[in-house]
């Protein structure tokens, strides 16, 4: 019993020294593990506080499925001689090559001291592994990229977070995808192009962006089905009937399922399902119902691909609202104020206005700037004058139409028209007292009211007797003194005047007028 115990002893005093003699040379502490993006080889860098203590370092990574090795144990890549170096990549090959591109690799660094051909290693450092960036999925109904990575632990808890980047060709610049928390090891890389190589790596840095370590590179292609190259929402214009003529362009090669049709009555809201066209068209045409005086409506087109899953989406088209009326302060403007058309890829280059007075053929009688929604129509000109031989009955109707810029990227230029909105003018209304067929003044021999912007006129001139001597239902004509071809005798005769106003108010009124010569 004795005998063993003193075995027992001695072994611990040679563990107890040991403990006490590796711990004389300084522990290296590995500050980073990165993988190279152009060779995909491992670079392990590691720091000393007293490499003058220190001869050389041994690296050892952690080493599965070699024949004669303890799975998961950690062997001896490198030996280095040059206490300065502290870093190192991993060309190794005494127990296979490193493979970050297949899993993570694990790494340890020892220091030793070569006292007179007496070597002393330090304890070896923690572990320090590299980033893996799993296999990318690839999901070819909802066109998208899954990319998935091993937690970093390198940097302990100062991780900032993690950046992902992609490549199209491995060659190219990286562009940088996205940035997530430390918390984050997943992101879906959405809306991706068809058939197109996507290499993909994941950077990790610390808090305050000093250190960075990258993970090895993963290839995806993308092989589906050619997504649309276009799908330009053309216009939506307002008819003839008063209804919403709609046109988009898309794209004939592209391979799906259909294109379909959308409308909300909110730019933002939720869209429902108008109509369905097949795949292999150019353009889709359809006309829909709606209150052009009341209402904005907004359409766009989506893609469905073979899995009959959305892949692609339209701008927004939407009809433009005016609304017209009199200014009351009797000033003969009309105001118009209208609804900007905002979802044009090449935007708005101008909008044009458009009159038509009495329900005659609509003029351009202005064109404004793209910033434009007020216009001010002064009609003072139509008050008494003459129109296809009659006086105007102050009944304006207008359109505006929107052209866009030249900044679509498919080289469209759509045009919008608006509804037809109309202001109808105050009645403008004078009445002679008398009149001289002899006059001077051509103005001063006859007698007419003088009045605008009237309908159903109807003008009666009796005399002493109840006697009718004149009688017109055209505003612009006027009694000439005359009956019958006779200059009638001097005196006081009594009118009658019946007009509607714009209301469609009838008014009556009756006075006496003076001819005089």
């Amino acid at each position: 019993m004795i005998k063993n115990i003193t075995i027992i002893y001695i072994i611990l005093q040679f563990a107890f020294a040991d403990i006490l003699f590796a711990q004389s040379v300084e522990i290296p502490v590995i500050d980073n593990v990165t993988v190279d993006l152009t060779s995909q080889k491992v670079t392990i860098n590691w720091h000393v506080n007293s490499p003058l203590l220190i001869d050389g370092y041994i690296i050892k990574r952690q080493i599965f499925g070699e024949t004669g090795v303890v799975e998961g144990s950690f062997n001896t890549i490198a030996t280095i001689n040059d206490r300065n170096q502290t870093t190192y990549i991993d060309n190794g090959t005494d127990f296979g090559i490193a493979e970050p591109e297949l899993g993570v690799e694990t790494y340890r660094i020892a220091a030793f001291k070569d006292d007179a051909g007496v070597i002393e290693y330090s304890n070896m450092s923690g572990k320090a592994s590299t980033l893996y960036l799993y296999p990318v999925d690839f999901d070819l109904c909802l066109e998208q990229n899954t990319i998935y990575w091993s937690a970093f632990k390198n940097f302990g808890t100062d991780i900032g977070g993690y950046r992902i980047y992609y490549k199209n060709n491995i060659a190219d610049i990286p562009v940088l995808l996205n940035e997530v928390s430390s918390q984050d090891t997943a992101f879906i890389h959405s809306n991706v192009d068809a058939n197109v190589d996507y290499y993909y790596f994941i950077q990790v840095f610390n808090i305050d962006n000093s250190l960075q370590s990258s993970s090895n590179i993963q290839l995806v292609t993308t092989t589906m089905p050619v997504r649309p190259a276009i799908m330009n929402a053309d216009f939506a214009s307002i008819n003839s009937y008063q209804k919403v003529d709609l046109s988009f362009t898309v794209d004939e090669n592209a391979i799906l399922n259909s294109y379909v049709l959308l409308k909300s009555d909110s730019i933002y809201g939720t869209y429902d399902t108008l109509a369905a066209f097949p795949a292999g068209i150019a353009e889709i045409y359809y006309t829909d119902y709606i209150k052009a005086s009341q209402e904005i409506l907004y359409y766009k087109v989506i893609s469905l691909n073979t899995c009959n899953i959305k892949s692609k989406e339209s701008n927004i088209a939407h009809n433009i609202l005016l609304e017209a009326y009199a200014n009351k302060d009797n000033s003969k403007i009309n105001i118009l104020n209208w609804t900007k058309y905002k979802t044009w890829l090449g935007g708005v280059d101008n909008y044009k206005i458009y009159r038509s007075v009495d329900e005659a053929d609509f003029q351009l009688i202005e064109q404004l700037s793209s910033n434009d929604t007020v216009y001010k129509d002064d009609v003072t000109e139509f008050v008494q004058p003459e129109l296809n031989g009659n006086a105007t009955k102050g009944h304006f109707c207008y359109y505006i139409e929107a052209t866009e810029g030249s900044g679509n990227p498919y080289g469209i230029v759509g045009i919008s028209k608006s509804n037809i909105s109309c202001a109808h003018q105050e009645t403008v209304i004078y009445i002679p007292t008398a009149f001289n067929p002899y006059s001077a003044k051509d103005e001063n021999r006859s007698f007419k009211p003088v009045i605008s912007f009237v309908n159903d006129y109807s003008l009666v001139v009796y005399n002493r007797w109840g006697e009718i001597v004149f009688k017109s239902n055209n505003s612009m004509e006027s009694w000439d003194g005359s009956l019958n071809g006779q200059i009638c005798k001097k005196g006081t005769y009594v009118y009658h005047l019946k007009y509607r106003t714009k209301n469609n108010e009838l008014i009556e009124k009756s006075g006496q007028i003076n001819l005089i010569y």
